[in-house]
């Protein structure tokens, strides 16, 4: 049985199409960059979010799909702000948030969440759409957190990018799905690389 796991997975992972390897190479490239405070990252994660829009959306993951558009514009405010955000116009600073803020942040992501996934649910085609709901609305969250360089946003992203693969397990996607496992790893060696900075 686990032969015939592997040998499914080695066809799937074969048929990978081009856009596909595309979206790994530039998304991992954004994590890495990312985990190690570059702000190059952002340049990575543009170029992964503008070539996910049509791919999510025509594996009929259409809120994932909106995600990538809200990315790429987040990717321009990111890169901004990791170079002149602070008041002083300077690099912008690793900052950790109090529990009542991050609080506040769960509760706003579960506020987009369940309407989100309501309407998916009830109105579209979507697979998997409380799933993708969840995955879309913290992730929001998450990526202006990443932007403000709130060092809990790793913490946000371990969980999301767990729940990410199984969603584009049960698509068939799975070279994406090996790209959420891989950044569900470098999520908590980001974690640990930035709260080295600021200790």
């Amino acid at each position: 049985m686990l032969s015939s796991l592997s040998d499914s997975f080695l066809s799937a992972f074969y048929q990978t199409s081009f856009t596909e390897w595309l979206i790994f190479i530039t998304a991992l490239l954004y994590v890495i960059f990312a985990a190690v405070e570059n702000a190059w990252c952002w340049l990575f994660g543009i170029l992964s979010s503008a070539l996910s829009i049509y791919f999510c959306y025509s594996g009929k993951l259409f809120l994932e799909s909106g995600l990538s558009v809200f990315y790429v514009f987040i990717g321009i405010y990111g890169w901004y702000e990791w170079l002149h955000g602070s008041k002083g116009k300077t690099e912008l600073q690793i900052i950790f948030f109090s529990f009542a803020k991050i609080l506040y942040l769960i509760l706003i992501s579960c506020f987009i969440w369940i309407p989100f996934g309501y309407a998916a649910h009830r109105y579209s085609t979507q697979v998997m759409p409380y799933l993708d709901a969840f995955i879309t609305a913290f992730s929001l969250v998450a990526t202006w957190m990443t932007a403000k360089k709130i060092i809990e946003n790793w913490l946000f992203w371990i969980v999301i990018d767990a729940l990410a693969i199984i969603l584009y397990s049960c698509r068939g996607f799975y070279l994406i799905a090996l790209l959420y496992f891989i950044y569900t790893l470098l999520a908590l060696v980001g974690y640990l690389q930035w709260r080295k900075k600021i200790i």
